[in-house]
């Protein structure tokens, strides 16, 4: 096992101690911001296959629980889609950067030109 895989399946098992669903924004959350998000992804999968199948999932007693589960997928869905938002900005930069590079090797001079 990964030092990663092994992160993901501690941070899983304390979220579901204390009574959530462990999904990948969650344990990013947990985890902490600075790692590789296709390894923690892929450790994540790895994890997941790696439980046992509910028979049945727990069905709310009340129309209270179910109002509060409602609003704890909402706010894990939210939470990973902040962390995409967030990825994709990175990802943006990263490509205005490169855009810039690129421009800049384009203007030296002696320099053919490097766009093809």
């Amino acid at each position: 096992m990964t030092e990663l895989y092994t992160l993901v399946c501690q941070t899983a098992a304390k979220l579901q101690a204390e009574g959530k669903t462990p999904s990948l924004a969650l344990v990013r959350a947990h985890a902490g911001r600075g790692l590789d998000a296709a390894a923690l992804f892929s450790a994540y999968q790895q994890w997941r296959i790696n439980q046992p199948q509910a028979e049945s999932p727990p069905q709310a007693e009340s129309p209270t629980e179910t109002a509060s589960a409602a609003l704890e997928i909402k706010t894990e869905k939210d939470n990973e889609i902040m962390s995409l938002r967030h990825e994709i900005s990175l990802l943006h930069a990263k490509i205005d950067r490169l855009t810039s590079l690129v421009e800049q090797l384009s203007l030296q001079p002696g320099r053919t030109d490097v766009r093809r």
